[in-house]
């Protein structure tokens, strides 16, 4: 019993110091100025498109940007749809599972670039509110652009 005890005690030290230093993060759009939303309050719903929102201190606007993937707090992952990479091809949230189609790379000049090494944009370069999101090959244009708060 001692022994199970301690290792729980560890486990439970180890996962805290994790924790303690995920700092969650903000996607702000440079077109819109609007934030990578979550809709329906973050609930987990595997295939539910990628949109942009006003920002808010919400939980559907809080991500976990590090290891190569951007992770909501319900364990959804931002992910190219039908690891499809075709411009134009949505952008949705499904449970994470280190797919290629997961994996995204924030670069210095403002992109975050996925799958075939496409640039997460804003389908038909719209700045309204719950405008869907898709890649396309990166231009620099201003719906290309994000910035991510910490």
């Amino acid at each position: 019993m001692g022994t199970r005890c301690l290792l729980v005690a560890v486990l439970s030290a180890v996962l805290a110091a994790y924790c303690a230093s995920v700092k969650m993060a903000t996607i702000l759009n440079g077109n819109s100025t609007q934030c990578l939303n979550l809709p329906a309050e973050g609930n987990n719903v595997s295939g539910t498109p990628a949109r942009i929102h006003t920002c808010d201190p919400f939980k559907d606007q809080q991500w976990n940007v590090a290891q190569d993937e951007i992770s909501g707090t319900a364990r959804v992952c931002l992910t190219v749809k039908d690891d499809d990479t075709a411009d134009g091809t949505p952008v949705v949230f499904a449970s994470c599972r280190g797919t290629p189609a997961q994996h995204w790379t924030e670069e210095a000049n403002g992109h975050i670039v996925g799958l075939g090494g496409k640039c997460l944009d804003v389908q038909g370069g719209s700045a309204v509110q719950w405008a869907p999101l898709m890649i396309s090959t990166c231009s620099g244009a201003a719906t290309q652009k994000w910035l991510v708060q910490r």
